[in-house]
């Protein structure tokens, strides 16, 4: 098994907020050179804003199904069944990911329902589960929703924000990461002074390309309003950890954005959905 097979299914774990420290960390040193893992997290990143829209009667549904894996035992020996989502949701996922959802969407999904009521990592719906015929809905305990950012212009880099509704709006903690490498990016499109459209700097920086760079993190309200949260310098080959916080409430918010900080041009985007 060679290293890329050895990671191939992280990916959807790795949106998921579900890996452990150790092994995010090993991950993420994994995507800094690796393109189609890079590509694979970004093909997930509308999951958790898909898996944020389901009740918490749906999300058990999902976890449980008429039983469970097939070739278990006891109370769940009937195989799997799992509703896919709602039609009108699956806009929300790219493309690639609606064409391949038959065939992998239903043991995901279960898999994603476990993490939602089971609270791994701390991203978690909590609902009860044997209320009294009558009792009201029980209340929804959510946590941060992890969001992986698609390239908007081309860009070495990958991340992640955790969405973390507070008492004072809303907190973004951003997790992002450059491809430490030698070579010099292609400049297309607008870029700022001495850099690429993905934000590189170009040729003779002499550092594997990247640092100096200056991003900035943007919230886009559903009301078309912009506000600048956080800047911060990319530094080549290493986690960067920027995150801030805006005032506006997670409802008011429809993405979060990473930015050239000298031109405000976007580079990546998460949809708050």
């Amino acid at each position: 098994m060679n290293d890329t097979d050895q990671y191939a299914e992280w990916d959807a774990a790795y949106v998921l907020g579900a890996l452990s420290g150790d092994d995010r960390a090993q991950y993420e040193e994994h995507l800094a050179g690796c393109a189609r893992c890079r590509a694979a997290v970004g093909e997930l990143a509308g999951l958790p804003g898909l898996l944020g829209q389901l009740s918490p009667a749906e999300a058990i549904a999902l976890e449980s199904g008429s039983g469970a894996v097939e070739g278990a035992g006891g109370p769940f020996a009937d195989p799997l069944v799992v509703p896919e989502p709602p039609a009108s949701l699956m806009p929300l996922l790219p493309s690639v990911l609606a064409e391949r959802r038959r065939r992998w969407l239903a043991p995901l999904a279960a898999a994603a329902a476990a993490l939602l009521i089971g609270g791994v990592g701390g991203y978690a719906v909590s609902a009860s589960r044997g209320a009294a015929p009558g009792a009201p809905p029980a209340t929804v305990a959510l946590g941060p929703s992890r969001l992986a950012f698609t390239a908007v212009a081309p860009s070495p880099m990958t991340a992640v924000v955790d969405v973390v509704p507070t008492g004072a709006g809303t907190e973004l903690r951003v997790e992002c990461q450059y491809a430490a490498t030698s070579g010099t990016a292609s400049s297309a499109g607008t870029s700022a002074p001495g850099a690429t459209a993905s934000g590189a700097p170009r040729r003779g920086t002499g550092d594997g390309g990247y640092t100096g760079v200056r991003y900035a993190i943007w919230v886009v309200g559903k009301d078309g309003r912009e506000m600048e949260v956080k800047d911060w310098t990319a530094r080549s080959g290493r986690i960067m950890h920027p995150s801030g916080v805006t005032p506006w409430r997670t409802s008011q918010i429809a993405a979060v954005e990473i930015r050239l900080a000298d031109t405000d041009t976007p580079v990546m985007r998460a949809l708050v959905v």
